[in-house]
């Protein structure tokens, strides 16, 4: 009994499980660095034995550490209007203490968090432009923990564990992703600020660079170097708020060419492919990559 008393206990609702729930375990458990003992159950006195309730007990009270949003009169929502669920109430209450820094918890909370309780309230995030077919999404993902009717003698409890886990690193790896983007961000600001010709950003390192790019309103190409590779590439930059459409498509004559061909169409001796919906190209070497990318303005 001593190994049981060192964890935390918490409950969730039994039966099957969702993204909200798996991930607001997933948090309290970073949040406090220790062992969980989950209990899955909708009795109230079992609720009362632990230490924190997700997406049950009917009251949304921090001083209690019950985190629920079923409750009459619930209307706990962020300045858009996406309610919070158990994962955004959960994230609200631990996410800055967990990473230490408000804009990466904020960041988190658009990237992962609102998604996962917008679905949970029934709000829609996506116009869907093809009948029966849907993004898949890391929800979908956790969800499919869930044992099915042949799997009766899965444990549900086990299932859920697992897809918290899952949660979990999901959650690490993006707070590694953010906190090392936002390091680079003032690096690729200061880069574009000094290049003379803003059409073109050229950049010695694989930063991220999209949010900081788009907030200009001159950049049409990004040259750096791929990513893994020896090789570099020439990126368009996509419209605001779009992520397919571009600010400037490379040339159509080079849609889909390679090595020889390409290198024929554009001069460029060291050109290696483009693809075929024109937002990338490539070149082995970095002058190459510049080249191409002056190539597709002046055909512009």
């Amino acid at each position: 009994m001593v190994f049981l008393r060192n964890k935390v206990k918490v409950a969730v609702h039994d039966g099957p499980f969702h993204p909200d729930d798996i991930f607001a375990v997933a948090i309290l458990a970073l949040y406090v660095k220790k062992s969980l003992k989950i209990f899955r159950t909708r009795d109230p006195k079992v609720w009362g034995e632990c230490e924190y309730v997700f997406d049950v007990g009917g009251e949304y009270s921090p001083k209690k550490k019950i985190f629920d949003h079923h409750q009459e009169g619930y209307d706990e929502k962020r300045e858009n209007g996406i309610l919070y669920s158990s994962a955004g109430l959960a994230w609200k209450e631990f996410g800055e203490k967990i990473t230490g820094s408000a804009e990466v918890a904020a960041r988190i909370d658009t990237k992962m968090i609102q998604g996962i309780d917008a679905e949970d309230n029934g709000i829609d995030l996506y116009q869907y432009n093809f009948k029966d077919i849907s993004a898949y999404s890391f929800g979908d993902y956790l969800f499919a923990y869930n044992p099915t009717y042949q799997e009766k003698g899965k444990s549900s409890l086990k299932e859920f564990e697992k897809a918290v886990e899952k949660a979990k690193e999901a959650l690490v790896r993006e707070m590694k992703r953010i906190k090392d983007r936002l390091s680079t961000e003032n690096i690729v600001r200061d880069i574009y600020l000094k290049t003379e010709d803003k059409r073109i950003i050229v950049l010695n390192e694989d930063y991220s660079w999209e949010k900081v790019i788009s907030e200009y309103p001159e950049p049409l190409f990004v040259v750096r170097p791929a990513s893994g590779t020896n090789r570099w590439t020439v990126k368009r930059v996509p419209v605001e708020g779009a992520k397919f459409k571009n600010r400037l498509d490379l040339p159509e004559s080079w849609a889909g060419k390679r090595d020889e061909e390409l290198q024929k169409i554009t001069g460029v001796k060291d050109a290696t492919f483009c693809h075929r919906s024109r937002f990338i190209a490539g070149a082995m070497s970095k002058e190459g990559a510049i080249a191409l990318a002056k190539l597709a303005l002046a055909n512009a």
